[in-house]
């Protein structure tokens, strides 16, 4: 008798343990990073009409949905021990200025970075956003230039003009070197970087810089990859789907890859190392 009142107890303490915790449909559209409590859950996808989280503890919980380019958005949720839905609204586009109105008058803040220019000679002409500036140093630096393509020209007598286009990214210096003598302009990358894949399935074969990796938990982490554009290929039951990303200085480029049919097939962004 005493035997069965234990387990009569454990029985109890089993089925309260399992009320204590419900399931999450966050609907929304697929490519989607869903993080709850700052923890990132997955990828939304087609197949589960966003993502299904399941077994989430009863209590308050942050959700937080981000899409590349625009403004994330926030739930504070309450649960206990019922399945919740919660149905994630239209994006807003991330503005690219902040303006911020101040007694002098509104100023305007822009993501920005810089650039460095060497060249061959030494001495002549850089035009950057047709601005023109004499570089008679071995290297120019070219500060607050806002994020994006610029075009890139250098001259000097004698020589043919050569131009170009180089990409800026917010608080990253990107090194240009033209030259002249062989008529070309062409991006320097120094340094290290890192590389996160998210992928739908997880389980999938991730080639990049001649390396082969194969992926079996949510994410794939690679570390000190020499900055630069690399083709990556990601393989999965015998598709393919392949693109140039950039790895650059103390940066860690995130690719979230889908197999899934209405998914994107690749999503990049960038974050600090």
């Amino acid at each position: 008798m005493k035997g069965l009142r234990w387990l009569c107890l454990l029985l109890v303490a089993c089925v309260s343990a399992a009320s204590f915790a419900a399931d999450i449909q966050v609907a929304c559209e697929p490519g989607l990073r869903v993080y709850l409590d700052g923890k990132l859950m997955g990828v939304s996808s087609a197949k589960e009409d966003g993502l299904f989280l399941t077994n989430v503890k009863d209590g308050t919980h942050t959700l937080r949905v981000e899409r590349d380019g625009f403004t994330p958005q926030s739930h504070q949720l309450e649960v206990a021990g019922s399945p919740i839905e919660v149905k994630i609204d239209e994006f807003t586009p991330e503005p690219l200025m902040h303006q911020e109105q101040q007694a002098g008058g509104p100023e305007v803040t822009q993501a920005t970075g810089s650039l460095r220019v060497t060249s061959a000679p030494q001495n002549c002409t850089v035009e950057v956003d047709g601005k023109a500036e004499a570089k008679n140093t071995p290297f120019l630096v070219i500060e607050s230039l806002a994020a994006g393509e610029h075009p890139i020209a250098l001259s000097r007598p004698g020589y043919e003009r050569i131009s170009g286009l180089v990409t800026i990214r917010p608080g990253a210096e990107v090194s240009v070197r033209g030259d002249l003598i062989a008529g070309k302009v062409e991006t320097i990358y120094e340094g290290q970087g890192s590389l996160r894949v998210i992928s739908t399935p997880e389980h999938c074969a991730i080639r990049i810089l001649g390396m082969t990796r194969e992926k079996t938990r949510a994410r794939l982490n690679m570390s000190h990859l020499p900055a630069g554009e690399h083709r990556i290929t990601v393989e999965w039951k015998g598709r393919q789907v392949s693109r140039d990303v950039l790895i650059t200085n103390g940066t860690r480029t995130i690719v979230i890859v889908s197999f899934l049919k209405g998914d994107e097939p690749f999503v990049v962004s960038y974050e600090p190392e």
